[in-house]
């Protein structure tokens, strides 16, 4: 009984802190680390920034032999490579932009007068003759739509090789007449007919010419403004004038000076 006692007497004594708690896990206790970083002011700090130093200078240096490997030779042939390569490109844009958006032609001879007399400086928009060149190659069958009052630059239907430069007075579908120096339309808007007024001609000269004809789709009927007798060769004598033939639109006045401008679109009177 006595031994019992002493032993219970024994337990009660013990500290509740020096027993396990329930899931606690015992970690063996490990002395902590020395400092790798290199304490500065001392000889290992110092050795280890010249290191870096010389680490860095290593690797800039590797940087502009790089940069200096990839920078182009510049000996004479290369200049003169880069100056016809600029000049190839340049030639490139100005043929393509002179074939197929706009071009330059000037005026020879009296056929337009007044509006436009010899040696006038005009350029041509070709954007439209060229997408419907384009297209016709897939098999679009559609026409362009050209305005009474357009001056266009063609090429005559009896002579490929030269240019002509005229004013669309008839569109397709119109019946276009001239007696006794009357110009007269017909159409839907007007089936009695009209006579266009022509602010830029002479309206003192009698036009000559008997013509009685309607414009077929895909043509067009074309005068010059020069109404004189021989003043124009023109729809009045060789026919219409298919649309596969016109070049462009005359748009822009360069010279003379005095006139370089844009061209305005004549009004027409009874409106169209």
């Amino acid at each position: 009984m006595k031994d019992e006692k002493e032993s219970a007497d024994l337990s009660a004594r013990l500290d509740e802190t020096d027993l396990l708690k329930p899931g606690t896990d015992i970690q063996p206790t490990q002395p902590p680390a020395e400092p790798t970083t290199p304490v500065v002011g001392s000889a290992s700090a110092q050795q280890h920034l010249e290191s870096d130093v010389k680490d860095f200078n290593n690797f800039a240096t590797s940087l502009e032999e790089q940069s200096a490997d990839e920078q182009p030779k510049k000996g004479p042939l290369h200049i003169i490579w880069e100056v016809a390569k600029t000049l190839i490109i340049a030639a490139v844009v100005v043929i393509f932009i002179n074939n197929f958006i706009f071009q330059a032609y000037y005026v020879d001879g009296n056929s337009m007068n007044p509006d436009f007399v010899n040696a006038d400086y005009l350029l041509v928009d070709r954007a439209k003759s060229s997408l419907k060149n384009i297209t016709s190659f897939f098999g679009d069958k559609a026409y362009i739509k050209y305005a009474r009052g357009d001056v266009l630059v063609f090429r005559p239907p009896e002579n490929m090789q030269i240019f002509y430069i005229k004013r669309v007075i008839g569109l397709p579908g119109e019946r276009v007449t001239l007696k006794d120096g009357v110009l007269k339309i017909y159409n839907e808007q007007h089936p009695e007919g009209f006579i266009p007024e022509e602010k830029y001609i002479d309206q003192n000269t009698k036009m000559e010419g008997e013509v009685d004809t309607v414009v077929l789709p895909g043509n067009l009927f074309v005068i010059g403004d020069n109404r004189k007798p021989g003043g124009s060769y023109d729809s009045r004598f060789w026919g219409q004038l298919p649309q596969k033939n016109v070049i462009g639109t005359a748009f822009f006045r360069v010279t003379p000076l005095n006139d370089a401008g844009f061209l305005n679109l004549p009004k027409y009177e009874p409106a169209q």
